[in-house]
């Protein structure tokens, strides 16, 4: 079974590192969002186009996760985004 496709960071946000966290600022609307340590890992993954596997190995490996709380890492992260208007479904 394949899994759908990640979404695209939308265009018009722009981005600081704040230590591991990553603010990003949506210009149009006005609205700073701070990611954790986490979602910045995932954001970043999402700019490289990492599929979901490549992502999963990232967040085991820096926060020695099992495979489970990857996964719940990278779904909560894309949530998040989805809900602040940050991606774009391809």
């Amino acid at each position: 079974m394949s899994t759908p496709p990640l979404p695209t960071p939308r265009t018009g946000l722009l981005e600081r590192a704040l230590g591991d966290e990553l603010a990003l600022f949506d210009v149009e609307a006005g609205i700073v969002h701070t990611l954790n340590p986490s979602a910045a890992i995932v954001w970043k993954g999402l700019l490289q186009s990492y599929d979901r596997s490549r992502l999963a190995t990232k967040l085991k490996e820096v926060f020695a996760l099992d495979d489970a709380g990857a996964e719940l890492g990278i779904d909560e992260a894309l949530e998040e985004f989805r809900q602040a208007g940050l991606v774009e479904e391809g």
